[in-house]
């Protein structure tokens, strides 16, 4: 069963520093994704990486097409969606992990990783047993946990990041070069956890620089190239 449909998508952004010009990004763009499945997206800079998540997030609508995503409610098409609707495929469907963290000044690191759980219902004590869990298989430190992660390392902060987007275990997971800023150890400790995701059904489309990242997650490589800049 698919969870994910992306049909005809295309999607353009004007340059206004560069004179108006136009850069199309993507165009007809058509992707299926099967439930469980892990397809990683390939492509040099500006081939619409990050584009397509953040068109399957609803951070972006594309100019045209449609991007569907399977929730408890059904086939959702996030072109058409409302606010209120994202919004609420975020709490129970999407998960995001993208390059940087989100650094709230005075929270503490496992409050951060909490929310997502405490936001679908979870108690307040399964949550930060849960949190603290992902939190010690990602070798964060227990006596960083209740400290703010605004002068972590940028690895420290990143783990934190993938911490957080993992820990609720939503069905679709979207990954934005996660292991960018690890060493090997910590690289290996993402993918063990991305491969259980797998294992449970979680689909996932994700960009991974690291060839033996990528090699040991992908089901199938999605190659894209670089669209031309029009004037």
């Amino acid at each position: 069963m698919e969870a994910i449909r992306l049909e005809q998508v295309s999607k353009g952004f004007t340059l206004h520093l560069r004179g108006g010009i136009g850069l199309q990004v993507l165009r007809d763009l058509n992707l299926g994704v099967e439930t469980g499945e892990c397809v990683v997206l390939h492509g040099a800079s500006g081939a619409g990486k990050s584009t397509i998540l953040r068109c399957l997030y609803g951070n972006y609508r594309p100019d045209a097409g449609r991007v569907r995503v399977r929730s408890e409610a059904g086939l959702v098409d996030l072109a058409a969606a409302s606010p209120r609707e994202i919004l609420a495929l975020r709490r129970t469907t999407l998960g995001y992990v993208s390059q940087f963290l989100r650094v709230v000044p005075r929270v503490p690191a496992i409050e951060l990783v909490m929310e997502p759980l405490l936001e679908r219902g979870v108690t307040l004590v399964e949550a930060r047993e849960r949190s603290a869990a992902i939190l010690d298989r990602l070798d964060i430190p227990a006596r960083l946990w209740d400290l703010p992660p605004a002068t972590f390392s940028g690895g420290e902060q990143q783990r934190i990041n993938i911490a957080r987007g993992l820990v609720a275990e939503r069905p679709i997971l979207l990954l934005d070069e996660p292991t960018a800023a690890l060493d090997a150890a910590n690289r290996a400790a993402v993918v063990a956890l991305i491969r259980e995701a797998k294992a449970r059904g979680t689909t996932v489309v994700g960009v991974f620089h690291d060839r033996e990242v990528r090699e040991a997650v992908a089901d199938r490589v999605l190659a894209l190239e670089a669209l031309e800049v029009a004037a």
